[in-house]
């Protein structure tokens, strides 16, 4: 039998809790850079386990249809918080766009080649001579002198068979191409799903490496709720930790948003993109930190193959000084 003083420690304990002031809520809203997909999932963990609601936040995903307009949402106010691409961050502030961003999810770039296995490409050379699908205008495509340069190879010798997004893999699976222009945490496992095996080559391999997706504010939201933007970024940086020790919780967390998610293939997607959060920059760096090399590479690449045009520094378009001490 419990002691009477221990009974009354626990009544008082009651009592506290009960009288504590719950944390008080804001509403916040995030936009997706695209439809939900195993990356995407650590936010739903976030959300289920409290993480957001214990920094007073009352988050709201949804999903988004491109980086690009995630920017123009931000811009307008429509959503809070927003998930995109850095040359699409860098692309909206030049025209305009009042957004920073200050926190980086994946900041190695996902961009690659990805290749039949039974096409005989076993390295970068082995692209000569071959065909890769690819869409006109994708920042793959465009920036591929860059990698094409670093590996070494004459693109001359490269033939491309240029198609819509959805038809790259088509192309490469009725073999009228040996590889595509993709993404190395979500095409690689669409193929497989369809039988095809495939050998990747990732650009940050070789030297070429943009910022691949990073959460971007107003910059009013940034001068007026500081410490909702705080809030929000040790939150998520609590969720991808919990996902990286824990990946299939995030894909049940996110199973229960989108039920009809292929969840085998969310979960390849997901540890493939895990590996991409941190920079090759910065290895060590805490989850969120932005290196400038890579923004400054990123500017740099958009400038010679983009046609980018400006004269604002690499450091215009981010800060980590809201990322905790």
């Amino acid at each position: 039998m419990k002691s009477l003083k221990s009974l009354l420690g626990l009544a008082a304990g009651i009592v506290m809790l009960a009288s504590a002031p719950a944390v008080a809520q804001e509403k916040a809203t995030l936009r997706l850079n695209w439809l939900i997909y195993g990356f995407h999932t650590p936010f739903y963990l976030g959300i289920e386990r409290g993480y957001y609601k214990a920094e007073g936040i009352d988050l709201e995903v949804g999903e988004g249809q491109g980086s690009g307009r995630a920017v123009q949402i931000v811009a307008a106010k429509g959503d809070t918080f927003g998930l995109s691409d850095g040359a699409s961050i860098i692309n909206g502030i030049t025209k305009g766009a009042p957004i920073k961003a200050v926190m980086g999810i994946m900041n190695t770039t996902p961009f690659a080649v990805i290749a039949r296995a039974d096409s005989g490409i076993k390295s970068m050379k082995d692209l000569e001579g071959r065909t890769i699908a690819a869409t006109t205008g994708e920042a793959g495509l465009t920036i591929l002198p860059a990698l094409i340069k670093g590996a070494g190879l004459d693109q001359s010798k490269i033939n491309f068979l240029r198609v819509d997004g959805p038809t790259k893999l088509v192309a490469v699976l009725e073999k009228r191409a040996d590889a595509l222009l993709g993404g190395s945490e979500n095409q690689p496992f669409i193929l497989e799903q369809k039988g095809v095996a495939s050998t990747v080559f990732n650009y940050a391999d070789y030297g070429v490496n943009t910022m691949g997706l990073a959460i971007h504010v107003h910059a009013d939201t940034l001068k007026d709720k500081p410490k909702l933007v705080e809030g929000f970024i040790r939150a998520t940086q609590k969720a991808y930790a919990e996902a990286e020790k824990d990946p299939e919780a995030a894909i049940a967390a996110g199973l229960k948003v989108k039920p009809d998610m292929d969840k085998a293939m969310a979960l390849k997607q997901l540890q493939a993109g895990l590996k991409l959060v941190r920079s090759k920059a910065a290895p060590t760096a805490a989850i969120g930190f932005m290196a400038p090399a890579d923004w400054q590479m990123t500017l740099d690449l958009m400038k010679d193959y983009q046609e980018l045009k400006t004269d604002m520094t690499a450091a215009s378009f981010f800060t980590n000084d809201l990322l905790p001490k």
